[in-house]
């Protein structure tokens, strides 16, 4: 069965807001066992998620979850977008 990793980002939080969604963001992703490998960074503006599934091919699932996950912790005022930046196929945890 094929590995799917799945990039999420969101563009438009500040750099606070930026600064303190990451360890948001891996708390929040740290407990759901259908997404393995969770990592999440805040680098040029963007906030970037990245995790690894056996049955999210398009990226959809994970966007889903991220945007609410962002909703719910960061509060802001601005227009933010999310889009799924990639998503490759591996055969194990070891292709990573």
């Amino acid at each position: 069965m094929p590995l799917y990793r799945v990039t999420i980002i969101c563009i438009g939080l500040t750099e606070a807001q930026l600064v303190d969604a990451v360890p948001d963001m891996r708390s929040e992703f740290a407990e759901p066992p259908w997404q393995k490998d969770v990592r999440c960074e805040a680098k040029d503006g963007v906030l970037r998620l990245s995790a690894l599934n056996d049955f999210d091919s398009s990226g959809q699932a994970l966007l889903d979850e991220f945007w609410d996950a962002v909703i719910a912790y960061v509060h802001f005022d601005e227009k933010v977008s999310f889009e799924v930046e990639e998503v490759l196929v591996q055969n194990s945890l070891a292709d990573d």
